[in-house]
C-alpha cells in the first residue's frame, strides 16, 4: 500500500536564487503460524525489513518505506539551491548525494522538526581528502565516528547540519516554485510533522 502526501511542482532555484536569499535554514543559511509435520523442521520466521527512506530528486518524492511494502510519500521537496549531487565543501548550498542515516531529531526549531543526517559519509571525507578539502586527521575523525556508530563532526571544511525540515514561517509560495535551502531537504510543515512520527535515529536515508 502506498500513501501519498503533497505534490510536485516545477522548479525554478537557478532564477528564484535572489529572491529566495533571505531564507534560512536549521544549520545552513539561505533561505506465519501453522502446524508443521514431525518429520518438517520449523521454518524459521521471516524477519521484517528494516524502515528506510528514499529522497529522489528527479521526483521530488520523499519515500518512507516499511516492512519492505508499505510507504508512506511526501512530495513538494525543495533542495539546496545548487541542486543534489555530490557536496564537496561547506557553504556550496548543495544537497549531497549518498547513502546516509538519520543522526538526530530536533523537536523545537524555527523550522517545526530538524531530522540531521549524518554527512559527511565515508566516501564525502574519501573524496575531501582526495580533493585536499581535509587533512588526514579530520578524515579519521570522521572515519572513526561512523565506525563507532556516531554522528560525524560537523563542523569540518565538508559542511554539516545537512537534514529534512519544513518551511518554518517562510513563504510557502516560494516553497513550491524553488529550491531555496543551502543543502538541506524541505518539506511542507505539515508534512514535517507527520514525517518526524515515522523516523527515528539509525535509519536509512538514500538521497538521489
Amino acid at each position: 500500500m502506498v500513501v501519498f502526501l503533497g505534490g510536485m511542482w516545477r522548479r525554478m532555484a537557478w532564477a528564484m536564487a535572489p529572491v529566495v536569499a533571505a531564507v534560512s535554514c536549521a544549520g545552513c543559511l539561505l533561505l506465519t503460524g501453522g502446524s508443521q509435520e514431525a518429520s518438517q523442521p520449523a521454518k524459521p520466521a521471516a524477519q521484517k525489513a528494516e524502515p528506510w527512506i528514499l529522497i529522489d530528486s528527479r521526483t521530488e518524492t520523499l519515500t518512507v518505506y516499511r516492512d519492505g511494502e508499505s510507504a508512506v510519500v511526501f512530495g513538494n521537496l525543495a533542495f539546496g539551491a545548487a541542486g543534489v549531487k555530490e557536496k564537496r565543501r561547506a557553504g556550496d548550498d548543495v544537497t549531497p548525494r549518498g547513502s546516509y542515516k538519520v543522526g538526530w531529531i530536533t523537536h523545537k526549531s524555527k523550522f517545526v522538526h530538524f531530522i540531521g543526517i549524518t554527512y559527511p559519509g565515508l566516501e564525502d571525507a574519501e573524496r575531501g581528502l582526495r580533493d585536499g578539502t581535509i587533512s588526514r586527521a579530520t578524515y579519521s575523525r570522521i572515519e572513526r565516528a561512523l565506525q563507532q556508530g556516531d554522528v560525524p563532526p560537523q563542523d569540518t571544511p565538508l559542511g554539516g547540519l545537512i537534514g529534512i525540515h519544513g518551511v518554518g514561517k517562510g513563504s510557502l509560495e516560494i516553497h513550491r516554485i524553488a529550491n531555496w535551502t543551502a543543502g538541506c531537504i524541505a518539506i511542507e510543515n505539515r508534512d514535517i510533522r507527520k514525517l518526524s512520527r515515522l523516523v527515528k535515529p539509525g535509519m536509512r536515508v538514500e538521497i538521489q
